[in-house]
């Protein structure tokens, strides 16, 4: 069984899976990945760097670089997407852990929701996102950026199997986590 986490940049999904990671499940992280396949020499950074030079100095990838333009760039946020997430699913297709879950930032927005038996997402209101978001370096530019680029939470929620609302403390999102375990894993 395959299950998939999913929210906005800042809902707390990245912490549910750490949650589960500590239950003892297995927990695919596709953001992760993504970066292992952007290490110098491996696949996506091959990839990326035929696509994307401009975003290499001295042969090396610079990271801002490349996110300034693809978060600037619908059509290059596409093509860069266009490279990696089939090199992601594979990676994830590999895995023969059962349960299996998956840290899927855009789940919805790739469609990969058709992928998985289940799928939650993480929600937790505009004002705390930007909140978490601020205090880890982004600017409200930034961060404006990067939600416009994700499909809106209401468009999640209706795709959504389980609706985790992460507002207030880590106890309570754990706790929600536990009854949703109770219900899929049954």
């Amino acid at each position: 069984m395959k299950i998939a986490i999913s929210g906005s940049i800042g809902s707390g999904k990245s912490e549910a899976c750490n949650y589960l990671r500590s239950l003892g499940y297995d927990v695919f992280d596709c953001d992760e990945e993504n970066r292992r396949l952007l290490e110098k020499g491996n696949e996506g950074y091959l990839e990326v760097q035929k696509h994307f030079p401009q975003c290499f100095d001295e042969k090396s990838l610079d990271k801002k670089k490349l996110s300034a333009l693809v978060f600037s760039d619908e059509k290059k946020r596409k093509k860069l997407e266009a490279i990696m997430h089939p090199l992601i699913l594979k990676k994830l297709n590999e895995r023969k852990d059962d349960p299996l879950f998956a840290e899927v930032p855009l789940l919805f927005e790739c469609n990969w929701d058709v992928y998985f038996d289940h799928n939650i997402l993480v929600v937790t209101d505009e004002e705390i996102l930007f909140e978490r978001l601020i205090q880890r370096g982004l600017d409200e530019k930034e961060i404006t950026s990067r939600l416009k680029a994700q499909m809106s939470v209401e468009e999640k929620k209706k795709r959504a199997d389980i609706i985790i609302n992460n507002n207030g403390t880590l106890q309570e999102m754990y706790d929600s986590i536990d009854e949703c375990l109770k219900v899929i894993l049954c």
